[in-house]
């Protein structure tokens, strides 16, 4: 999705998210000022690919780059084209062709007091192609993003995907079928307490059938006690962990996040920035990134959480939810300290 920033939304809730029609856009943006909004490639998953891809690129001029790509639905209109362009340029290499008319839109309200209100545009579902049912997941999972995802390590799908249709919701399903069987980690975040409470039961679905096809949760302490009835955060996340193969991650702002797995769960603290938080739009964005970087890394699961809260701090303590390419090399110099249940002092000679 492309995110359209700008000031007002006293015409609605403030801090709401609400689908609106391309009609409806049209007449918030022309009571907008030129002066006073932009466009950005947005969207929970693609920041977190940024990131991620950012990080691997850091790391790639020392030699150990990673490989970042996405697909979704783009439209052919000139939205599509700057969404695409835009993600390569950022070093996420888009694995998609255009599928609909028009591309989905979110357009971000902000007021005086930093409240967001977000509008939002899913285009339909593409028309069948001959001979296809509706249901058909053709014209999502390509044969390029079938091979994508079979010759990756990781594949991430995030909630907000259920929002988009039957046959979206279908390719989702494949796609974690696709991974299992080539041995790809499957990776979903909830993204929304909303998207938990609309499709829960197909995100049980996704944890249960055929034994589970996800590997590792990310969510919030919201989005987790939507989905299983537990208000705290670390039963919250005991209680997805024994429906993934690896671990279930349960962020809970100031108070830190809680990893579960093999029955067990451990709470690492945040991390703070000198300078403390400016801006925490984008923060479970960042911390997936983080946490995949060190699982990518080798790093243990108490680990991923560092590096998790780590990534997120740095993003938290500027304005914007993307990591900076800056940021990024910093850290990929102090992320390896963070990764691994200890870390080993070696002294020059005579300091032993």
């Amino acid at each position: 999705l492309n995110d359209l920033s700008g000031e007002g939304g006293e015409r609605y809730k403030k801090g709401d998210r609400v689908v609106c029609t391309p009609e409806q856009l049209g007449r918030v943006l022309n009571k907008i000022d030129s002066q006073n909004f932009k466009v950005t490639t947005g969207g929970s998953l693609s920041n977190t690919l940024v990131a991620l891809s950012r990080l691997g690129g850091a790391e790639g001029k020392k030699g150990r780059g990673l490989r970042v790509g996405m697909a979704g639905l783009v439209g052919e209109d000139p939205i599509g084209s700057f969404y695409r362009a835009k993600m390569d340029r950022a070093g996420v290499e888009y694995l998609s062709q255009p599928t609909h008319k028009t591309t989905g839109t979110v357009v971000v309200l902000t007021t005086p007091d930093a409240q967001r209100t977000m509008l939002s545009h899913f285009p339909d579902d593409p028309e069948p192609e001959d001979g296809a049912s509706p249901s058909s997941s053709s014209s999502v999972l390509t044969p390029r993003v079938v091979s994508s995802i079979v010759n990756s390590r990781v594949l991430l799908l995030e909630g907000y995907l259920l929002e988009c249709g039957q046959r979206v919701t279908h390719s989702v399903m494949e796609a974690m079928r696709v991974a299992r069987r080539a041995g790809t980690l499957v990776c979903l975040t909830l993204s929304d307490a909303s998207v938990v409470n609309r499709h829960g039961d197909l995100l049980w679905r996704a944890l249960r059938e055929d034994g589970g096809h996800v590997d590792i949760v990310f969510a919030n302490a919201a989005e987790a006690s939507a989905l299983t009835g537990e208000s705290d955060p670390k039963r919250a996340a005991l209680a997805i962990a024994q429906h993934t193969k690896v671990v279930s991650v349960v962020t809970d702002g100031h108070r830190g996040s809680h990893l579960a797995g093999m029955g067990a769960s451990q709470l690492v603290p945040p991390h703070w920035m000198p300078k403390g938080p400016l801006d925490t739009c984008g923060a479970g964005d960042a911390y997936a990134a983080g946490a995949l970087y060190g699982l990518l890394c080798g790093a243990s699961i108490r680990g991923m959480g560092y590096t998790g809260a780590r990534v997120s701090s740095t993003v938290i303590s500027q304005t914007g939810a993307r990591l900076k390419e800056e940021d990024a090399s910093k850290l990929t110099e102090v992320l390896p300290m963070m990764m691994f249940e200890s870390t080993r002092l070696v002294l020059p000679e005579g300091h032993r």
